[in-house]
């Protein structure tokens, strides 16, 4: 995706003015704590002989009793059976929490009165005042209705500890509506404060749903849709907003009509830090469904660093399922992402990593119906990305349809991506490498890949120095391009200089279990396997 370099903003304001600017605006520089910026950052150490082996879950895992796993049946929306944890994975504070022991309740009515008590019997008819009043290990009890309010927790608020939160509970899924006020319609600034169950209606004006800036450690929205916003996304952070969690939410319809017409489900901005986005269903939005966005072309703010996009189901935006841009430190992991195709602003990429990404890993997710599956670089300014780690992923059915590059994975300017242990099927190329978009494609390693694409394997570019390719396993009768000429296997091979990579039938079964060509085939990468080695493609048989 690119950059219209008409829609960029030049500000020249201090930094959190800048944030606060940036925010109002709704820009998303239109596109297109985790250290895991190598091989073996995340993953257990291989199982003894006889134990149970880490096996990966496949998409998006429901938590029970949230919205998510109430919506209406649609395609690929659907439980897994004995989902696995993933190799780093945070525990949820919710789903994985005890039920919490509250010392005061505090309840709102839309038939109360804020001169009352807040007790049960006399109700607080407004969330504000409830809020001004609730103090740390303390819950409200917002009972079913409607609020044309705005949801404020910041000075008026006191923050809430980690032993002990401020939970603003919804009871009935009470329904928030634009009220009085600006910005978003609920706005986070306090840490330890949980906003958990209900519906965030903005009603189509140009509102975010939900806002977290400055110190929010441990504040988690869950349990709550959000729909029908006409601003630059669903929900953001911004102003070094730090350590929040958006999870268990349905987040949908989030359409911009003005400017570059980008709405996100959610935008990660520059200056956030350790961002959790967990089992969120996101679709149907103008936007990508989760973007990272970078300060590069409107400001000199510090990337994001530290996020994490786990457990997610992506589908039906007009843009990308993930963007990341100048961001650091990010997992993308264990998501379902599908249903992305070239729109009248978009080229049906389904996760792009460009201009200077560092230290990211996309691994374990299952992509497909899309245009391209993961692209590396590109877009560039500055730095190429560095870092970049992609590993696990079920990456089928891509297709070239309407005008699509029907790509598994494509790498351009990046230095030294890691492409390991992932299964490519039923796609037009599966890899494309180092044709010089943005720069070189420096030092990829390529190893473990189940290639099982047709018409074409690999087409490989002049400008890959250093790489290094084996051990992956192409369909029997599989073609290459190497700078543009069509190719057989031995002599892509003596060009990659790949002297382990074999053709055979990889005979995928049941959730992509590859067949004997590639059991025990594969060569070490620093992966959890079992058997006599590593198999080759992204399911490891046997354990």
């Amino acid at each position: 995706m690119k950059i219209r370099r008409g829609n960029r903003v030049k500000l020249k304001t201090p930094a959190a003015a800048l944030a606060a600017s940036l925010l109002m605006l709704g820009v998303t520089a239109h596109a297109e704590g985790l250290p895991l910026p190598d091989l073996q950052a995340g993953a257990p150490a291989a199982p003894a002989p006889g134990a149970p082996a880490f096996k990966p879950a496949l998409g998006v895992q429901a938590v029970p009793n949230t919205p998510v796993e109430a919506l209406p049946a649609h395609p690929d929306h659907a439980n897994i059976a004995e989902p696995s944890p993933q190799p780093g994975s945070q525990a949820s504070p919710l789903s994985a929490a005890a039920t919490p022991q509250f010392s005061r309740e505090w309840v709102v009515s839309e038939s109360g009165n804020d001169s009352g008590d807040g007790s049960a019997a006399q109700p607080f008819r407004t969330i504000a005042k409830a809020i001004s009043q609730a103090n740390p290990g303390e819950v409200i009890r917002v009972l079913a209705g409607t609020y044309p309010e705005r949801i404020v927790i910041a000075e008026n608020a006191k923050p809430g500890t980690p032993e002990a939160k401020i939970t603003l509970q919804g009871e009935g899924r009470p329904r928030i509506i634009p009220g009085n006020g600006g910005g978003a319609l609920v706005q986070v600034r306090r840490p330890n404060w949980v906003v958990d169950g209900f519906e965030v209606d903005v009603q189509g004006q140009s509102f975010f749903a939900v806002t977290f800036q400055g110190d929010v450690t441990g504040s988690v929205l869950a349990n709550s849709e959000l729909h029908h916003g006409g601003a630059g996304a669903g929900v953001t952070t911004y102003d070094n907003a730090t350590g929040a969690t958006i999870e268990n939410n349905h987040i949908h319809d989030f359409v911009k009509n003005t400017g570059n017409k980008d709405s996100h489900g959610v935008v990660v901005q520059p200056t956030s830090r350790d961002i959790t986005v967990r089992n969120n269903d996101i679709h149907d939005n103008s936007g990508d469904s989760v973007q990272c966005l970078g300060p590069e072309g409107f400001s000199t703010l510090p990337p994001a660093d530290g996020l994490v996009v786990e457990n997610n189901h992506f589908y039906a935006n007009r843009e990308n399922a993930v963007d990341i841009k100048t961001c650091h430190r990010v997992a993308i992991r264990n998501n379902r992402m599908h249903q992305f195709r070239p729109s009248s602003t978009a080229k049906g990429d389904v996760v792009v990593v460009h201009y200077s990404a560092r230290d990211v890993t996309v691994e374990d997710n299952e992509i497909y119906d899309g245009a391209k599956g993961i692209s590396v670089g590109g877009n560039r300014e500055g730095p190429m990305p560095t870092g970049i780690v992609i590993r696990r992923n079920r990456v089928h059915d891509i297709t070239n349809a309407g005008g699509g590059e029907g790509t598994g994975i494509r790498l351009e300017n990046s230095n030294g991506t890691v492409v390991v242990n992932n299964t490519l099927t039923r796609v037009s190329t599966a890899l494309i490498i180092g044709h010089g978009t943005g720069g070189p494609t420096e030092a990829p390693v390529v190893r473990n890949n189940i290639v099982d694409a047709a018409p074409l394997a690999v087409s490989l570019g002049a400008q890959a120095p250093g790489m290094q390719m084996g051990n992956n396993l192409f369909p029997a009768g599989a073609q290459f391009k190497e700078k543009g000429t069509l190719v057989g296997l031995e002599q892509f091979k003596s060009a990659a200089g790949d002297t382990t990579s074999t053709a055979g039938a990889p005979d995928l079964g049941e959730a992509f279990g590859p067949g004997v060509a590639a059991v025990d085939h594969g060569i070490d990468v620093g992966l959890p396997f079992c058997g006599a080695g590593p198999d080759i493609g992204a399911v490891e048989m046997g354990c």
